[in-house]
């Protein structure tokens, strides 16, 4: 699941900004338990493709927010 988020996001298909689909729409859509639904959610954060706002959902990083955070790193 990791792979085909990230590769969505690649592609534009989740823009820069857009809000991804909620993690139980992704749990449906895959099939898959939601411990590991939240364990994917972990790896696209901290490969920088995704940042969460609580309350709010999970939004694609922009490029900007990309080269800051590998600055941090």
């Amino acid at each position: 699941m990791h792979a085909i988020i990230a590769e969505r996001i690649r592609t534009g298909e989740y823009e820069q900004g857009e809000r991804i689909p909620s993690l139980l729409a992704l749990i449906e859509e895959f099939g898959i338990a939601n411990a590991t639904g939240q364990k994917v959610m972990r790896g696209l954060r901290a490969d920088g493709l995704i940042r969460t706002e609580p309350g709010m959902g999970s939004f694609v990083t922009t490029q900007e927010e990309r080269r800051t955070s590998k600055g941090q790193q």
